[in-house]
């Protein structure tokens, strides 16, 4: 388990004043920090790990002539692109010698400005693996990048220019699917998981040394490849949330590394792959196997720490599997891996409807304002809208490319990842 927190002596009423204005800077901080990164998607699945950005004019479809730029990689991937400002990172890799790159690539002109390699060792990974697949997570100062072989689970730090800042290596990362996490940083943290097939770990690092500032340990047989999420109560404390089928979903104090609440063992009971995330006042985890997801759980936190998380619904049927779901307004939107769009209320856990997508996913949908990306594995890319009565479709690009990643927001528009390419689809002018 995590380090001890601070033991607290009884507290004078200078204390408390005193307590009172350091919590309420902190909070000041964290919304200004916040406002700045809802501008930039600077994690998987954006700013809050939702998928959802701010409303852009974005067209409903394009053709390759209307897209802003095209870039080839030097390699191929499953990671997304994140973006801060002006800049895009990325990474890829070679399928042959498994070579990893480090890409930063300009926003508006899509040129390379730098590119990083770091040689490695071919290993045997699942077919729908790469030796891309983990997210970088990004912010005003450095760049986290996670790798995985057979005998390493490697996290780097770099800086917006590409100097390497420092390295962490957790040691021999044992899995059949091979790596699928992504790191996530916030405040001083950086947040990656160690989730294989033994010694499993939730660390807490120091993001400007690298040095540990807590850990939890993790057991059970069915590694995790979800990535954590950042949550504040209202009373401002910050946790950060994972998954592990030792522990279902459950939130860990980000400042003590001890664990707030949780679902409990048996809750997920299977490999959780999707990513869990709060919005509507719930926590959204699931886990499967074998393509197919077996439980969809909806959580609500509770309203004191430490406290106990209550599963208000569990679905079953046609739940999400690889692919992380999105919330709109009162209900749950969800893609399965095989193309089942699905809506459930989140007050009663009944299925709204569902409707057969033609396709296969693994990306996950991701939605600015009213508008929900739905991207196949086949490279086709999805406009529509979802309410409760269903979905309506507004239009459909093919890229005619494989696409596992998930797209990436900003300002300028919308940045969707091929296995070899980075395409910029702009907003409307």
């Amino acid at each position: 388990m995590g380090k001890n927190s601070d033991h607290v002596t009884p507290a004078t009423l200078y204390d408390f004043q005193e307590a009172g204005m350091k919590n309420l800077l902190l909070v000041m901080v964290a919304i200004f920090c916040n406002s700045i990164e809802a501008q930039n998607w600077n994690r998987f699945r954006g700013p809050s790990g939702d998928g959802q950005f701010a409303a852009l004019n974005l067209p409903f479809a394009w053709k390759e002539g209307t897209f802003k730029w095209k870039v080839d990689l030097p390699g191929s991937g499953h990671a997304s692109p994140v973006i801060w400002g002006e800049k895009i990172f990325t990474t890829c890799a070679s399928p042959s010698d498994s070579v990893q790159y480090v890409l930063c690539i300009d926003t508006e002109t899509g040129k390379i400005l730098w590119q990083k390699e770091f040689g490695s060792t071919p290993y045997p990974h699942h077919k729908f693996n790469s030796y891309a697949s983990s997210t970088p997570a990004v912010d005003q100062d450095f760049l986290f990048v996670s790798w995985t072989t057979k005998k390493s689970n490697i996290l780097l730090c770099l800086d917006h220019h590409g100097k390497m800042i420092w390295k962490r290596d957790f040691g021999a990362y044992q899995t059949e699917h091979g790596n699928g996490f992504s790191p996530i940083v916030y405040g001083r943290h950086v947040f990656v998981t160690h989730d294989h097939e033994s010694d499993s770990a939730l660390y807490s690092l120091n993001r400007k040394t690298g040095e540990t500032i807590w850990k939890v340990d993790r057991t059970g047989s069915k590694p995790s490849a979800s990535t954590p999420t950042i949550y504040q109560t209202n009373q401002g404390k910050a946790l950060v949330v994972s998954t592990s089928q030792s522990h279902g979903c459950y939130a860990v104090d980000i400042e003590s590394g001890k664990i707030s609440w949780e679902t409990g063992p048996g809750s997920l009971d299977k490999r959780s792959v999707s990513s869990p995330y709060f919005a509507g006042g719930y926590f959204y985890a699931s886990c499967g196997s074998g393509g197919r997801g077996s439980r969809f759980l909806i959580i609500k936190p509770p309203s004191s720490l430490p406290g106990k998380a209550e599963i208000k619904h569990t679905i079953t049927r046609n739940a999400p599997y690889v692919p992380t779901s999105l919330v709109i307004e009162d209900f749950v939107f969800s893609i399965s891996d095989g193309g089942i769009a699905s809506a459930i209320d989140l007050k009663s856990g009944d299925n709204l409807w569902l409707e057969r997508v033609k396709g296969n996913f693994f990306a996950s949908p991701v939605r600015s304002g009213e508008l929900i990306f739905l991207v196949t594995r086949e490279g086709k890319v999805m406009t529509v809208k979802a309410n409760r009565k269903g979905l309506q479709h507004l239009g459909e690009s093919r890229l005619n490319e494989t696409v596992h990643n998930t797209p990436a927001f900003s300002p300028r528009g919308i940045f969707i990842r091929t296995f070899n390419s980075l395409i910029h689809i702009p907003i409307k002018s």
